[in-house]
């Protein structure tokens, strides 16, 4: 998510006391040999000098698991920086359930909206869009055909994109910066999926 972090002097993230990180299990760093160092989480932190980093993320979680479980946690800590990467779970699932997508909408906008009404009006907010998960062959290999995986990335980055403009916050768009995993497919871990 750092791609789109540029630090300058005039930048707010010169100086981070507090970054929250809410997700799943990317954000808990599977996938890595060594999460705690690995993650993109720390990487993140690292990148923006954070003083403290409060990791929320759970495996598996999905937006509706985050708002109960990890949101509430953050209104306590006055994050400078939050990241927020709650979208493949959610995504995954609507193979079940046709309507997931009309839920997650109501909830990302649910969420954005408390942590920009309550919190500090500087605290920088950062939304990550799903990836090309075209590019990953587990999808391919359940049968999901590319053109029909990518329409449906679309079409929920779309969304995210509109959610993430109205509450304020900044869009970290994965989909542009995942062009890159055609040539490296060692960035997908053993498991196929991270």
């Amino acid at each position: 998510m750092g791609n789109q972090i540029h630090k300058n002097k005039n930048d707010p993230l010169m100086k981070v006391e507090t970054y929250v990180s809410i997700g799943a299990s990317d954000s808990v760093g599977i996938g890595t040999s060594n999460p705690s160092k690995e993650g993109w989480v720390p990487t993140f932190a690292s990148l923006i000098s954070a003083e403290q980093t409060i990791n929320l993320g759970i495996s598996g979680s999905t937006i509706s698991d985050a708002i109960k479980q990890q949101l509430p946690k953050v209104f306590n800590q006055k994050p400078n920086v939050i990241t927020i990467w709650l979208a493949v779970n959610d995504f995954n699932q609507q193979v079940y359930d046709r309507s997931i997508l009309t839920s997650y909408t109501k909830n990302l906008d649910l969420m954005l909206s408390q942590l920009r009404n309550q919190l500090d009006k500087n605290t920088r907010i950062l939304v990550g869009n799903i990836p090309d998960l075209s590019k990953v062959d587990i999808y391919t290999s359940f049968g999901i055909p590319k053109q029909f995986l990518t329409a449906q990335i679309k079409q929920w980055n779309d969304v995210i994109s509109d959610i993430v403009e109205q509450n304020k916050c900044e869009l970290v768009d994965l989909f542009v910066y995942w062009k890159e995993l055609a040539q490296h497919p060692e960035y997908i871990s053993f498991d196929g999926f991270h």
